[in-house]
């Protein structure tokens, strides 16, 4: 029974349910806590929040306790067995808890008769939002079940907890406003930051700012809107968001809920529509009311030392736009006038986006954002160009005009010269036709060699593109991006979900999983330590993190091995190993965390392949001693030749020295494939070189035999390779490996016959 209970509370969309079915916030604790209570055949069921501006712990929402208890009772963070169990951010079990010293009873909540007593601390990242408590009658104590079963609730509850917390606790502190940025003049081409790759060649479509920025919007007198209408609005807002959030499942599962989950919790939080709705009981104007608590919020979101606060700001100029539109009838929703156009705006949200894509957009062009922003995140998933410009000029464009939005570069041509256009059809002609190559199952040398294409993944969205192109299995899952775009690390269920519908889309096939490369250029946020490194890319990233933060490195390998126990292409890749002992003992993690599952009574994967990313130069030497400790090799080019090179590659003064073919790269990879085939050990190339024409004759007549690259470049990989005789290879690597002049070796390299 009890596998039940926790099946059903660690499910994501059951918990969703809740919200979407409540009146208002409070409603939706409630019922959190009466659903506990009931699966957990607990007599008592509470969540105590975490005021931050108080320093202390209150009794928000309870199951069996004294209803008039509630706000009223409050400990500080380290006091009774609630906040020992805050400041210890551990579980806390007792069969009798009066006999702990720590505890403290309050009269007026008539809990004296439940001895038996459960308190697991609600943790998001580096914040603990609070603390759920489940009581019983002394008779009828809790055990590890039962602990783990209330450990996964709220772990799940996390985020909505977390949302909910920081609603009710803001204080009423008004900040200045931030002033808009100044305007400049712009010419005919427009420089941009590349938010997303792509092109596009299209007419341009200016969105009308007042749809767009929610603070701009006309307000109607308070006698054409009532109550009512607000109320409408409401309904309205929930029903699309509900529809948004949907769609976004289906698109990108890594973020089911959690960008629109956080809209739906302030639609349902009373410090904010409930605000509101009580200014417009007063004789506000309804569009009045929802800008004036929107503001309110904006400001003490945008001057909040908390990096998690601040990115609140996009949630509340969505949703008071969104409210706003819903309330006068004129929401902005793409039309099929966005088919097929560039879009202009000065600010693009999530949910803008989302309905962009379904209409077809061409390209988009936003005055604000960062291109490590959700927005363009979104943008890279869904395939959509994005660039963002480098100077607000918006108002000095024509509504209509001839667009070239060209990301090689990042530039924007306004109205450009045919010779221009000409010059960049004619590239795009060119890729066309090589997408347009019927790829087949599996790729042959014309010498029958097998060469293995597989495909690099970002996201779960970019396996479909895989699919479709027939890569044969997954040299590289990137595990980061469920980290960077949340503001907390993701549990084990969050993370459970992503890997299974990995698995799942590649029954049978290999499936390379690198376990979290965090660091370099893919930052947290919320770790500081990170943030303030002088030298990211050679700092606390990639395996020296996980081994240092062993709790979020088991929670990730737990999951891994969990969403799949039957896979028999699963592929454990550590990152940037740089010693024999750093592989033992993330080796000896594995198993340890098999050992772990084994006794909860979880099905485990129990034998996957475990390998190395090749890309710090110290392994060379004792590449035959990490052969033998591993069952393959992935080198990863890019971060090889810049640590072998010393060459900072995303340094544009510098990106001159970043020289692929470089003797001292070619021939460390020699080296390193012929220990791989000398031992056994399977060898890929994941990095850059993997796809570049220029390279992979040089890599095969190495001996490699499998190349992981974005899918994209599967049809013409696999129509080059065709064509390529191994001896010729091999020759090639005579010739190049006897040169040390860097531009002798690129002329033998292009002289190759393709």
């Amino acid at each position: 029974m009890k596998e039940s209970h926790l099946n059903f509370l660690c499910d994501v969309n059951a918990l969703s349910a809740l919200l979407v079915g409540s009146s208002d916030l409070d409603s939706f604790l409630q019922k959190i806590v009466d659903l506990v209570a009931d699966h957990m055949d607990a007599e008592v069921c509470s969540i105590y929040f975490y005021d931050e501006h108080k320093n202390d712990l209150y009794l928000k929402v309870t199951h069996g306790l004294n209803q008039e208890a509630l706000n009223s009772v409050r400990l500080n963070t380290d006091e009774g067995l609630v906040g020992k169990a805050f400041s210890s951010r551990h579980f806390l079990l007792e069969d009798k808890a009066s006999s702990n010293p720590a505890y403290k009873g309050f009269s007026n909540l008539n809990e004296d008769r439940y001895e038996a007593f459960l308190a697991v601390p609600i943790v998001r990242g580096e914040e603990t939002a609070g603390v759920i408590v489940v009581q019983r009658q002394e008779n009828y104590s809790f055990d590890s079940e039962d602990r783990l079963t209330l450990q996964a609730t709220a772990s799940q509850l996390a985020s909505a907890i977390e949302n909910a917390r920081l609603l009710v606790s803001l204080s009423n502190d008004n900040t200045e406003s931030i002033k808009p940025p100044h305007i400049q003049e712009c010419g005919k081409v427009l420089a941009a930051q590349v938010a997303s790759d792509g092109f596009a060649y299209e007419k341009s479509l200016l969105l009308d700012k007042t749809l767009t920025t929610w603070e701009d919007v006309n307000y109607t007198p308070v006698n054409q809107l009532e109550k009512e209408d607000f109320e409408l609005a409401l309904v309205n807002t929930q029903q699309q968001l509900e529809e948004l959030e949907f769609h976004l499942e289906e698109k990108l599962p890594e973020m089911a809920a959690m960008i629109f989950g956080a809209h739906l919790m302030m639609l349902k939080d009373p410090e904010f529509t409930g605000a509101m709705s009580k200014l417009v009981d007063s004789g506000v104007a309804p569009s009045i009311a929802i800008k004036k608590v929107c503001q309110k919020y904006i400001e003490i979101f945008q001057n909040s030392k908390s990096p998690y606060i601040r990115e609140k700001t996009a949630d509340v100029k969505d949703l008071g736009r969104r409210l706003l539109g819903n309330l006068q009838g004129k929401v902005y929703e793409p039309t099929t006038d966005c088919a097929h156009k560039v879009v202009f705006a000065h600010e693009v949200f999530p949910s803008d986006l989302i309905k962009l894509a379904s209409e077809n957009v061409a390209g988009v062009v936003c005055e604000t954002g960062g291109i490590t922003s959700h927005v363009s995140i979104l943008a890279r998933s869904l395939k959509i160009p994005m660039v963002i410009l480098q100077e607000p000029v918006l108002h000095l464009l024509p509504k209509t005009s001839m667009v070239l939005l060209d990301t090689t570069v990042g530039n924007v041509y306004i109205n450009p010269q045919q010779e221009i256009v000409d010059t960049f059809l004619e590239g795009q002609k060119l890729k066309s036709q090589a997408a347009s190559y019927e790829v087949k199952a599996e790729t042959f040398t014309c010498c029958e060699e097998k060469v293995n294409l597989l495909a690099n993944i970002n996201l779960l969205s970019d396996l479909t593109h895989a699919c479709n192109l027939q890569a044969e299995g997954i040299g590289l899952y990137r595990t980061e991006f469920p980290f960077i775009i949340r503001s907390y690390f993701p549990d084990e269920l969050e993370q459970l979900k992503i890997y299974e519908h990995l698995m799942q889309k590649m029954p049978d096939k290999i499936v390379t999983i690198r376990t979290l490369d965090i660091g370099g250029d893919k930052l947290l946020n919320h770790m500081p330590e990170l943030l303030d490194e002088e030298n990211p890319a050679m700092g606390l990233r990639s395996i020296r993190f996980s081994l240092r933060y062993l709790d979020i490195f088991k929670t990730q390998v737990r999951a891994i091995l969990r969403a799949c126990p039957d896979h028999r292409g699963l592929r454990i890749m550590f990152p940037m190993i740089s010693s024999l002992e750093e592989l033992i003992q993330a080796k000896a993690i594995i198993r340890e965390c098999q050992e772990e599952l084994k006794d909860e009574g979880h099905a485990f994967h129990q034998d996957p392949e475990i390998g190395i990313m090749v890309e710090v130069p110290s392994i060379i030497p004792i590449i035959d001693d990490l052969a033998e400790e591993s069952d393959f090799f992935c080198v990863g080019t890019n971060d090889f030749i810049q640590f072998l090179l010393a060459v900072d590659r995303v340094n544009d003064r510098v990106a001159k020295y970043f020289v692929p073919h470089h003797p001292a790269v070619l021939r460390s990879l020699k080296v390193i494939t012929d220990s791989a085939l000398r031992n056994n050990v399977n060898v890929s190339i994941c990095g850059e070189m993997a796809h570049e024409k220029l390279y992979v004759p040089y890599l095969l007549g190495l001996g490699v035999r499998s190349l992981s690259v974005d899918s994209r470049f599967i049809p013409e990989m696999q129509q080059s390779i065709q064509k390529m005789k191994l001896e010729e290879c091999k020759e090639l690597v005579n010739k190049v490996n006897k040169e040390i002049k860097i531009n002798r070796i690129q002329e033998l390299l292009e002289a190759f016959p393709n």
